[in-house]
């Protein structure tokens, strides 16, 4: 029988910055590396008290027998294979977070030019997410004093909570808070102005 897991950290698996599928068969676990969210492909290291194995390859696979024996070569497991194995398990399987950010002039809650330009995209991306949980926080930089910082990154937040809305997103879906000038992209002493700091981030999950 086998079945199908996604660790990023699953007994001896090292990943960073991919999308790994772990797969029990019998008598061992099998690896296969996958794309992450992205397209890119990253790594993994499989390792055990018989030895270690790095998969750095699109689909590529190793099996681990038992705990004392080596991970084996690594082959190449076929498309057709791992969705005739693992498609409806990938398929039900959620997809990961996404964040956007949305960035506004000095002083305002209105969009950057740029971030105008963007929204569509965005907004395209937020819809067709399945049924999301969506925060929404708002961010000012250092200027000003701090209470008029929290004030000005909610209103930028609900600006942009109001937009979610108009697109179609449920309103219970929605979870708004102002971080204030308190978590900074972009660390600076007080009063030094710095547009990257100015931004709602809205994170679908």
């Amino acid at each position: 029988m086998r079945s199908l897991l996604r660790p990023l950290l699953h007994n001896a698996v090292l990943a960073a910055g991919l999308l790994s599928m772990l797969a029990a068969c019998a008598g061992g676990n099998r690896f296969v590396l996958l794309e992450d969210e992205d397209g890119g492909v990253g790594a993994i290291v499989v390792e055990n008290r018989g030895g270690s194995r790095t998969l750095s390859e699109l689909h590529a696979a190793t099996e681990v027998g038992s705990a004392g024996t080596a991970p084996s070569a690594p082959q190449t497991v076929d498309s057709a294979e791992i969705q005739a194995t693992w498609g409806d398990a990938l398929a039900a399987s959620p997809m990961p977070p996404r964040s956007f950010l949305f960035y506004f002039l000095f002083d305002s809650d209105k969009l950057t030019e740029q971030s105008r330009a963007q929204l569509p995209a965005i907004l395209d991306s937020i819809r067709r997410f399945p049924a999301p949980e969506v925060g929404v926080v708002g961010h000012t930089d250092r200027v000003g004093p701090a209470a008029v910082n929290t004030r000005l990154a909610l209103e930028r937040a609900e600006a942009i909570h109001d937009v979610l809305i108009a697109e179609g997103i449920e309103p219970a879906l929605l979870e708004v808070t102002s971080h204030g000038e308190a978590n900074p992209v972009i660390p600076t002493a007080d009063e030094v102005p710095e547009p990257r700091n100015r931004r709602v981030e809205v994170t679908m999950r």
